[in-house]
């Protein structure tokens, strides 16, 4: 399969689902301490998978190496992706889709009104 290698500090994985893929994301926010995390989507069952992660700081250094591995590292953490959980059944309810248009339209009056205002 293909995948990444990530070494970060003493700590070393292969990140990788066989006919899937994985991602390594680097967040930096203003409000929130920066960190970083590698995962993915195990597919048919829609489980995500986690390999490492944590927080960084100034100085540190991930080092990615896309390449070609029999087996992945066991991942530290394994959830049911939450979106397959959602239920929409609320959303075919006629007050609702009344409420959402009106929140929608007086927002949308509220930004026209701003825009107005900085011309």
């Amino acid at each position: 399969m293909k995948g990444l290698i990530v070494k970060f500090e003493d700590k070393v994985c292969k990140a990788g689902i066989p006919d899937g893929g994985v991602s390594l994301l680097a967040t930096i926010a203003r409000y929130n301490d920066p960190f970083w995390s590698i995962g993915g989507l195990k597919k048919p069952n829609e489980i995500h998978q986690i390999w490492n992660g944590g927080m960084l700081k100034v100085g540190d250094r991930i080092e990615i190496e896309f390449a070609e591995f029999d087996e992945a590292s066991e991942p530290v953490a394994e959830n049911t992706h939450s979106c397959c959980k959602l239920d929409n059944s609320a959303d075919d309810d006629p007050e609702m889709w009344k409420h959402k248009l009106d929140s929608y339209y007086e927002l949308k009056k509220v930004l026209e009104e701003r825009i107005i205002e900085k011309e």
